[in-house]
């Protein structure tokens, strides 16, 4: 099958060869043939693969943008985070200079 349609893509059809072939196969290829007969090459217009471009390119910025936002956020969240963690190491060490303090005045 893969060596008809090969065949039929060079403009070359191959017919299929007496009994080692099954009346099924045999007519899928005539079917394939009658289809490749048919059909006809075509080319997209050029306004449609320009605008393709130019939405292609814009949903990519559009893309960048988004992720750069997220990026941002992140970043945010993440030095937020990072605050909140160095004031609780703060009011820990505070906790544990008292609690000293006070066992040697005490």
């Amino acid at each position: 099958m893969s060596a008809h349609a090969d065949a039929l893509a060079a403009g070359r059809p191959l017919t299929p060869t007496g009994s080692c072939e099954p009346e099924s196969l045999r007519s899928l290829l005539a079917v394939a043939e009658l289809v490749h007969g048919t059909l006809v090459p075509v080319q997209p217009n050029p306004r449609f693969v320009r605008s393709l471009g130019k939405s292609l390119l814009a949903s990519m910025r559009q893309g960048r943008q988004v992720l750069t936002l997220r990026t941002r956020r992140a970043a945010l969240i993440g030095a937020a985070v990072l605050g909140s963690l160095a004031s609780a190491v703060s009011v820990i060490g505070v906790i544990v200079y008292v609690m000293r303090h006070r066992v040697r005045v005490g």
